[in-house]
């Protein structure tokens, strides 16, 4: 037991290679859960049912909640822990918890592509589809229709991430300033442009080949 505990105080995996009456062992499976979340994986189901010891497992690393028992993942306070220090925890939430709008805006502004996880309803929700998308454009590809043709919100989506005006509303793609804004950010963003703009004498795809970073001729500053 003394040679495992301290094995699993340097790394906490070491408790997949215990005797299994040691992963039975709550305070050794404490110590593993604290030095790595994971460990949780290889704790005797008992353990994993174990509210104060699944709460440090997810404090040290969220997504280690995919491996807590079933009602811990209903636990509010506990996911909340949880999506706060990796919001792709949302995935093995409840699914009632992953309608909870508060917790899963938590989720988002740690994660933005945590929205691929949440409650339909709020894919559709445009102040915390924006959260996502200011944490990264690409969780774009998870919001609404209505919300993949909002402009405002594109624009936000392709400041941070260019790829995102790939999963944008058709016309959006034909929006001159938000494709300059978005090949700005990520030259091969221009794929995802309408061919309408190929006849732009300001915005063609040799210029953007040169330069994926600028867009030459621009008349005013893309930022």
């Amino acid at each position: 037991r003394e040679w495992v505990l301290e094995a699993v105080r340097q790394k906490g995996n070491a408790l997949s290679f215990a005797a299994e009456p040691l992963k039975a062992d709550r305070e050794l499976v404490l110590e593993a859960v604290r030095q790595d979340g994971n460990a949780l994986r290889v704790a005797a189901d008992l353990l994993r049912a174990d509210r104060e010891l699944v709460l440090e497992a997810v404090r040290q690393n969220g997504e280690a909640l995919r491996f807590a028992a079933e009602p811990l993942k209903a636990d509010r306070e506990l996911v909340l822990e949880a999506v706060q220090q990796n919001g792709d925890a949302l995935r093995a939430a409840s699914d009632l918890l992953r309608a909870d709008r508060e917790l899963v805006l938590e989720a988002v502004r740690q994660t933005g592509k945590a929205l691929l996880f949440a409650a339909e309803p709020l894919k559709a929700d445009r102040e915390l589809v924006l959260e996502a998308v200011r944490q990264d454009g690409d969780a774009l590809r998870a919001a609404a229709d209505l919300l993949r043709a909002d402009r405002e919100l594109v624009l936000e989506a392709v400041r941070q991430n260019g790829e995102a005006l790939s999963v944008a509303a058709e016309p959006l793609k034909a929006d001159r300033e938000l494709v300059l804004h978005a090949v700005r950010q990520n030259g091969q963003a221009w794929e995802y442009a309408a061919q309408s703009l190929d006849a732009d004498p300001l915005l063609t795809r040799s210029s953007v080949a040169a330069n994926p970073f600028a867009v030459h001729g621009a008349k005013s500053p893309v930022c």
